[in-house]
């Protein structure tokens, strides 16, 4: 079975792209059911990195960051996390958060314009109070009327974030409903951040109700989708009828992603919950752990679905631990010339059946 590739009615470039470079400020260790229901056969345990993204715009002189990942300092500040942690008996590593990553690439965290917030779970919001306050944050829709999110610990006890986040900085709530916002990508609504066509915030819920992603373009007609904790594992995106598993997978997700290795789809027929349509649907689906709204949250995984069908737009969840080995980071690269052959999106397709090795290989 050939892959098919979808025609998507992508924005018109208007000059302006942006550089994205890549951050992993740690990892979460939990067990598998916390983010998919019914683990296939040797995927247990879920081992994912934990991402930000430094989008920068050279033409307006601007610096965002989409996501700020795991605080350093979370075992101090966030005893939810602890306990939810421990409830799960599993583990967070970090080392480096993203100042920490940030000084020491010599970017000063004042030339940081924005902070973008896909969501308000602690591995996403990272710890803005090493901030200063002339970095804005920005956060999806209804963020700012939900005690859970605003205004934060300790003012709101019951609060999933931190007062200190916000103290004396300006939070841009963003409203895709206004008369300025017109405009919608493969179905979701849109605003054009820079208002030059290079990057684009997506109202995206359903994980949680102020869920968003971001659409970066890197060149004229190429694009990255940061699709934050719309789903986690490339397991609930692939396969689907626009994006079906061929019948020889290359590379081999067992091999190096650069190497000319290859392995029969067939491989994994039987661990598929659907043996009869496994080349056509996905290997998993979301745990109700993360499912704020299952209604918006399936119109937000078929958009990431239509996205990861374009050859056009190179598809990143937030915990995506497949595509370690596939990306460079920050500060070595960015993702500008994502496509190049062999391209990362091709490199990194399949790479999530690795975590199927012990189901299907007799070691």
């Amino acid at each position: 079975m050939s892959e098919v590739t979808s025609p998507l009615p992508l924005p018109a470039f208007k000059g302006s792209t942006v550089r994205v470079s890549v951050m992993n400020t740690g990892y979460l260790v939990t067990p598998s059911t916390i983010f998919v229901q019914s683990p296939r056969p040797g995927h247990d345990t879920a081992d994912v990195p934990i991402y930000s993204f430094l989008v920068e715009n050279e033409r307006v002189g601007k610096k965002v960051l989409f996501e700020l990942g795991i605080m350093k300092a979370w075992k101090e500040k966030l005893p939810h996390l602890v306990s939810a942690v421990q409830s799960f008996s599993g583990t967070v590593n970090v080392t480096e958060d993203v100042p920490d990553k940030l000084n020491a690439a010599s970017v000063s965290l004042s030339s940081i314009d924005s902070a973008i917030w896909s969501h308000h779970h602690p591995v996403h919001t990272g710890d803005l109070s090493l901030f200063p306050t002339s970095t804005s944050l920005v956060v999806g829709p209804g963020f700012k009327s939900n005690p859970s999110t605003y205004p934060g610990k300790p003012l709101g006890p019951n609060a999933e974030t931190l007062h200190e986040a916000f103290e004396g900085r300006e939070v841009i709530e963003l409203d895709f409903s206004s008369s300025a916002s017109t405009l919608e990508i493969v179905g979701l609504r849109a605003i054009d951040w820079f208002d030059d066509g290079s990057f684009y915030l997506l109202e995206a819920p359903g994980h949680t109700a102020n869920h968003i992603m971001a659409l970066a373009r890197t060149s004229a007609d190429k694009f990255v989708l940061l699709a934050g904790a719309a789903a986690h594992h490339g397991g609930e995106i692939r396969p689907t009828p626009l994006t079906p598993l061929p019948d020889t997978i290359s590379p081999s997700p067992f091999e190096p992603p650069t190497s000319a290795s290859s392995c029969p789809s067939s491989l994994f027929q039987s661990i598929h919950p659907s043996p009869e349509s496994f080349r056509t649907t996905p290997f998993y689906e979301a745990s109700a752990h993360h499912i704020d709204d299952p209604v918006t949250r399936i119109a937000t995984l078929d958009a990431v679905k239509a996205f990861d069908a374009s050859p056009d737009v190179l598809v990143i969840l937030s915990h995506d631990a497949s595509l370690l080995e596939v990306l460079e980071f920050f500060p070595k690269a960015d993702l500008a010339g994502w496509e190049k052959q062999p391209s990362r999106k091709d490199m990194g397709r399949w790479r999530f059946l690795k975590d199927f090795r012990k189901g299907v290989l007799k070691e």
